[in-house]
């Protein structure tokens, strides 16, 4: 029965955010309390723009290869040999416009940070091919090979983080070189993923499928650069115009309002490959309404209770000198919020084969973000960005729930709606895919 199958997938999955969650906070407060604000500003600001590029330079592909990969007629092997190919393209050219922007854009650092930052360059590649093979195996519901590599770069982290303070090695350099060996390592295991899966790890293209890919991802596309600025345009520019300090507060109050966002990703994870093997756009919808009714009522829970925790767990976890990360992170955790209820609706409408969406809704809380942060950060700094980021967030919602509404004839009362039946649900979380029918494909995990 599909409900019985998906029920474990899901809490795979959330057992395993929440544990990435868990070792990238540990591993956030180790940094910020043996470097202070300023040297983790320094690591952030260094690590900003080569994270950045991966998801820029990816045209979409990350998403494409997973919905592809999902589709009952799916080529496994085709998909691999075109997204490796283009990974290799993309990855280079990417790191190369890098390489000349980053003095630009990184010029309130010290030349250590550029020059740090230009040698995690080198990730982008690495981590494109490695992203595009974890997509064929969550679009395939390998649900259990998906989450372990996911864990392997935040305990790689921790683990490196804590041997090189032991050994008095800890340094911006030693991260950057520590991450840069554990990029290499999660792609060797995902290419052993993948062939005990039974993926043909060939480097033959299929030049239709390809087009497709690119057509699909296209559309995602737009939505990944609007997004990725969304998510990341406060920090690039107060690494710009804002002293470390300002930045090592505001990465601080990032990763405290994160916390909530363990369980959307949790539930978008899942449920869009298992939404898109579904026969018709009716059983989609209504197994999309039933997902978002539930959860959203769970993420407000789960937002009030943090709420509640960081004016105490901010001061305590990461040291009295972060205090003032306190009401910036509590702005961010409203906005996100909204980012996770639009990550789960805009995921259902990829799997309704929509994904210009998600796109039209990234482009519109681009704006919103672009006028609110030069607004609001000279004059108010990490709060100002903070409250800009909410805004955005909160459009991206509205924009989604139309698109919904207007293109595919769901209608916000059947999302928003709050019913005893929706409650009791809302108490169990695999409930939330309750009258799903169609069989998985049969080589899922």
């Amino acid at each position: 029965m599909i409900q019985g199958m998906l029920r474990p997938l899901i809490f795979k999955t959330l057992i395993t955010n929440f544990g990435l969650t868990f070792l990238g906070l540990v591993n956030s407060v180790l940094l910020s309390r043996w470097l202070g604000p300023a040297g983790r500003g320094e690591i952030a600001a260094a690590m900003l723009w080569p994270t950045m590029l991966v998801y820029l330079s990816s045209m979409g592909l990350i998403m494409a290869t997973m919905y592809f990969a999902a589709l009952p007629q799916s080529r496994p092997d085709s998909l691999f040999a075109n997204s490796t190919l283009l990974g290799v393209a993309q990855g280079i050219l990417a790191a190369v416009i890098g390489f000349t922007i980053l003095p630009w854009v990184l010029r309130s650092q010290t030349s250590e940070v550029v020059s740090a930052g230009r040698l995690f360059l080198l990730v982008v590649p690495i981590a494109l091919i490695t992203q595009y093979g974890v997509s064929i195996l969550q679009g395939r519901l390998r649900i259990s090979s998906f989450n372990w590599l996911r864990m392997i770069l935040p305990s790689g982290y921790l683990t490196g983080t804590v041997i090189l303070a032991i050994t008095g090695r800890l340094s911006l350099f030693s991260i950057i070189l520590l991450h840069l060996f554990l990029h290499s390592v999660a792609l060797i295991w995902t290419l052993v993923a993948l062939s005990r899966a039974g993926v043909k790890l060939s480097l033959k293209p299929d030049t239709d499928l390809a087009k497709e890919m690119l057509k699909y991802g296209g559309k995602v596309h737009v939505g990944n650069i609007s997004g990725s600025l969304n998510l990341s345009l406060d920090q690039v520019l107060m690494a710009a115009w804002l002293p470390p300090a300002a930045l090592g507060l505001y990465v601080a109050a990032v990763s405290s309002a994160g916390l909530s966002q363990v369980f959307s990703q949790a539930v978008q994870m899942v449920a869009t490959p298992s939404i898109t093997q579904r026969e018709t756009a009716t059983e989609r919808a209504s197994v999309l309404q039933g997902i978002f009714r539930s959860y959203w009522l769970v993420s407000f829970l789960i937002t009030v209770v943090i709420g509640a925790l960081l004016p105490v767990a901010i001061p305590l976890v990461f040291g009295a000198s972060f205090k003032d990360a306190i009401w910036p992170a509590e702005v961010l955790l409203a906005g996100a919020f909204f980012l996770g209820a639009q990550v789960v609706l805009a995921g259902g409408a990829q799997a309704l084969g929509n994904p210009w969406l998600g796109s039209k809704a990234q482009i519109g809380a681009l704006i919103v973000t672009l006028v609110l942060l030069y607004v609001l950060l000279p004059r108010l700094g990490i709060m100002g960005a903070a409250i800009a980021t909410a805004a955005a967030y909160l459009t991206q919602l509205m924009i989604v729930v139309y698109g919904l509404r207007y293109t595919h004839g769901i209608p916000m009362t059947s999302l928003f709606r709050i019913k005893p039946t929706d409650l009791s649900s809302a108490l169990n979380i695999f409930e939330l895919i309750r009258g799903s029918r169609k069989r998985l494909v049969s080589d899922q995990s």
